[in-house]
């Protein structure tokens, strides 16, 4: 009786294990909605974009820095923003 007890509780394990790690990459994958964008100070760092998407969009779960220069390739100033693009799963 209780070499089938553990034996289900094993099974039970190894298959609570399988669903997690399938799921794991499907996760990941599926982090590609753009949401939107996140204005920032210059210059932007990928670990404050992706702080300020979660700010504001809570289903967030990846940023990513862009540069708009108004200058168009010449940094005269520092008058151009850094725009964080969001992105959620589907």
């Amino acid at each position: 009786m209780a070499k089938t007890i553990s034996s289900i509780y094993f099974t039970t394990l190894l298959l609570v294990v399988l669903f997690i790690s399938a799921e794991i990459p499907n996760s990941e994958a599926t982090c590609t909605k753009y949401l939107g964008e996140a204005i920032l100070a210059y210059p932007c760092s990928e670990s404050y974009c992706e702080a300020k998407c979660a700010e504001h969009y809570h289903e967030s779960c990846r940023g990513e820095c862009e540069d708009h220069d108004h200058h168009h390739g010449v940094h005269l100033t520092n008058d151009h923003d850094d725009q964080c693009h969001c992105y959620g799963r589907y």
